[in-house]
């Protein structure tokens, strides 16, 4: 998939492309955490940057917690916890919201300072949904009725605790690999769920999701931890590179950036960020900033400028755009609370933590706002998808929303 100019500057066409059974996708979907090519960004041609034009199309009862809607194949997938024994994977169809099947199994809501409920959203592959439950419950389930294929219990395979949070990253395919983080890095056959590789060394646990890139042929994997970013070797987890990060609480939960075929990483915490230059073997700090600081959200890189919101949960937050050269700012609108952020082609979208919905211009030069609605109540920390036209939202008491222009 190709985007309009400007392009993004990521080069992580990566999970989509080395996926099974792509073709069966359609072009417009969002078939994993972070988009079609893992970008945090789509193209979209029936998205409509004037947001009066929606309608909600249909609404449902989720349960507790903070996995987005993934789209794929005109199904829609979502997790959610019911408060008292355990947690269900949605399968919804994306257009009425009536229900396909569900898979529900025993899971720990850990309501540590917030709700509960999972954190990790739903991967589509082919004929195949991979989920991760709040405890460490991986499941890889059949797209057609839920049919569980395999299952994997990181604890045990990673050989760790629950971390406080709970698991926080979506499991990323590349190739027949699956990749999991929470501290450790594991990589589990895609096929039969089988560990291939356990990284050694006890970190405390992020919450990110791990990215795998090339870089001069050679595979990697781009992983947050509770001291910073380490590089891995995709084909048996060897660190190659780390660079420390201090965040508070050591709350490490947004993904890497893959910038420029691997040359360059943007990594971003609580408390600062830091473009950083890798040549295969070492992380060299470009520009440490804290013009932008994403705590639980991601930001959006397009040509040269990063998108997002900076701030965390009990301080003023804005929508931020920032120079991705040297990391200052550019422009800044306030009162977006603790949102999220997605771009669809030259629009950004952001979800506020009192659920706004808000759509404005991708532009470095000044904040143009074209649309703003209010969809959601409670809180929203989870990060709306565009797929097909309709927008999908939910906040952390499991309502979701879907809304359409037709």
């Amino acid at each position: 998939m190709k985007f309009p100019c400007p392009a993004p500057a990521t080069s992580f066409p990566a999970i989509l492309g080395l996926c099974l059974g792509v073709s069966s996708l359609a072009a417009s979907d969002w078939p994993h955490w972070l988009g079609p090519d893992g970008s945090n960004r789509t193209t979209d041609p029936a998205f409509q940057a004037d947001l009066a034009k929606y309608k909600p199309a249909w609404e449902a009862k989720i349960g507790k917690g903070f996995s987005s809607v993934i789209v794929a194949g005109g199904k829609a997938f979502v997790l959610g916890h019911d408060e008292k024994t355990g947690e269900t994977v949605f399968c919804l169809d994306a257009a009425t919201g009536k229900e396909l099947w569900k898979h529900t199994y025993p899971a720990e809501l850990l309501p540590r300072m917030h709700p509960g409920g999972p954190n990790a959203s739903a991967t589509v592959v082919g004929d195949r949904v991979l989920t991760l439950s709040k405890d460490g419950q991986l499941f890889c389930l059949n797209v057609k009725d839920g049919t569980k294929l395999w299952e994997a219990k990181l604890p045990a395979v990673m050989g760790i605790e629950v971390p406080q949070w709970g698991f926080g990253c979506s499991p990323v395919v590349s190739g027949q690999a699956v990749f999991v983080s929470a501290g450790k890095v594991a990589a589990l056959d895609l096929a039969t769920g089988q560990t291939l590789w356990v990284t050694k060394d006890a970190i405390p646990a992020a919450y990110a999701t791990p990215v795998p890139f090339k870089r001069n042929g050679v595979s990697y994997v781009a992983a947050m931890n509770g001291k910073g970013l380490s590089v891995l070797s995709a084909k048996d987890g060897a660190e190659l590179a780390h660079r420390p990060m201090t965040a508070q609480f050591n709350l490490l939960a947004t993904s890497p950036v893959v910038l420029d075929q691997g040359g360059r990483i943007f990594m971003s915490g609580n408390a600062s960020s830091e473009l950083l230059a890798f040549d295969g073997k070492a992380l060299t700090p470009v520009w440490t900033g804290k013009d932008i600081r994403n705590a639980l959200n991601e930001s959006i890189v397009v040509g040269d400028t990063i998108y997002g919101i900076d701030g965390r949960q009990g301080t003023p937050a804005r929508l931020v755009a920032v120079n991705l050269a040297d990391g200052k700012l550019r422009w800044a609108k306030d009162n977006f609370g603790y949102g999220t952020t997605i771009g669809v082609g030259d629009a950004l979208l952001a979800l506020t933590e009192t659920g706004e919905l808000v759509a404005a211009k991708m532009k470095p030069d000044g904040y143009q706002e074209t649309g703003r609605m209010q969809i959601l109540g409670k809180t929203c920390w989870t990060t709306p998808t565009v797929a097909n036209g309709r927008i999908y939202a939910r906040n952390d008491q499991g309502a979701l929303v879907c809304l359409s222009a037709n």
